[in-house]
């Protein structure tokens, strides 16, 4: 079986479980360059608020930072949580609440009215940024992010993740990224622990992603962006600490939101880089969309894609269960039936997830499953967990 060489003792190890998401080695001739790579790309510029207990503080604090960064007529996308955050800010034109059901449609309707102010300002979670991003790109103005959840790396990305219609299914649509982002500690502090893990979740993909994008580069598919890549490689070193040891909500502290943010716009400066999600995204990535369209959300996209990460594991002949350890440890998914799903269910998950993006050569499609070997592998992998 892929990746289940790993001993009872190396699964008990929690610096083992880390070890098996090492970066994959580029080609020689290229390690003493990889750090020197220009890029046009201007990395996202971020503030911590200095308060980190007090939220309306913090409110105060972006109010003051808004105005320096040039937002003085600001058109806000604000959801439900971030409505703490916007009391102190001036100068508003407008102002609009997207909900969890925000379309492309919804996002373009807003566009005309946001034309008038100097900056779209998304105070919110990942459905709010989306939606903003949109907005901005459609107005033509910047993009400011104030992120009230830490559950995935696309704060700062140029990606925009929202349905055609309600209820459809989500689109990656082209937008605008941010050129600053705000970073409220006690909203952060105080958001559900489960979209913290979510994050990081998000982030343990990146070294797979990374794995994937050398075998496109290996069969002759795809040129590797060496920024992009150390950008990708980066962010996971800065949360692969977090894996040596259980993580608890008494963990949450202004020294872990400030470490998480940095890591996970490092991450979305990676997309930025070369303007897709290459660097951070593989055959994990698909196979949680996979779920998305077969059966529908079953969890905070990074804790999918945490998740299915076990499956580029296995198939990257990586150990298995030393990853299955750091998703313990996470308290992560590792099991379908904690996302509701059959072994059944996930043999058609595994079948789906070459299409979800067809174009993106990963270790599925080095793979080639078909139903019988897809049925293999979910057996190896779950059968006596």
């Amino acid at each position: 079986m892929p990746g289940a060489s790993g001993t009872a003792e190396q699964s008990a190890s929690p610096s083992g479980s880390s070890s098996v998401l090492e970066i994959p080695v580029l080609p020689a001739e290229l390690l003493d360059t990889i750090h020197f790579v220009a890029c046009t790309t201007t990395p996202p510029r971020i503030t911590i608020s200095a308060s980190a207990d007090d939220e309306d503080d913090a409110a105060e604090e972006l109010a003051e930072w808004l105005w320096m960064n040039g937002a003085e007529r600001p058109f806000l996308v604000a959801s439900a949580h971030g409505q703490q955050l916007i009391h102190r800010i001036t100068g508003v034109v407008g102002t609009a609440v997207p909900g969890p059901h925000a379309t492309q449609a919804w996002a373009r309707s807003c566009s005309g009215a946001a034309r008038g102010a100097d900056a779209v300002v998304a105070i919110g979670g990942g459905r709010c940024l989306d939606a903003a991003k949109l907005v901005a790109a459609g107005a033509g103005i910047p993009f400011i992010a104030v992120p009230t959840q830490l559950s995935h790396d696309g704060v700062c990305s140029p990606v925009s993740v929202l349905p055609r219609t309600v209820g459809g299914l989500t689109e990656s649509l082209e937008a605008v990224a941010p050129h600053v982002a705000f970073f409220s500690q006690p909203t952060l502090i105080r958001s559900p622990f489960a979209s913290l893990r979510a994050g990081i979740g998000d982030l343990l993909a990146n070294p797979l992603a990374l794995h994937d994008w050398k075998l496109a580069s290996d069969a002759g598919l795809e040129q590797i962006n060496h920024a992009a890549w150390h950008l990708s490689a980066e962010s996971f070193r800065l949360i692969e600490p977090l894996l040596e040891e259980p993580l608890g909500p008494e963990r949450v502290e202004p020294g872990l939101i400030g470490l998480l943010a940095h890591a996970l716009v490092t991450s979305g400066f990676a997309m930025m880089t070369v303007g897709t999600s290459r660097p951070v995204s593989g055959a994990e990535h698909k196979i949680s969309h996979a779920i998305d369209e077969l059966f529908g959300g079953r969890a905070h996209h990074g804790a999918q894609v945490a998740f299915a990460s076990l499956v580029s594991v296995a198939l990257h002949d990586l150990d298995v269960e030393a990853f299955r350890c750091c998703l313990v440890n996470l308290g992560l998914p590792y099991h379908p039936r904690q996302l509701g799903l059959s072994h059944h269910d996930m043999v058609a998950v595994l079948l789906r997830a070459p299409n979800t993006r067809p174009g993106r050569f990963t270790v599925l499609e080095s793979a080639g499953l078909g139903e019988s070997e897809a049925a293999v592998l979910v057996k190896s992998l779950w059968a006596e967990v």
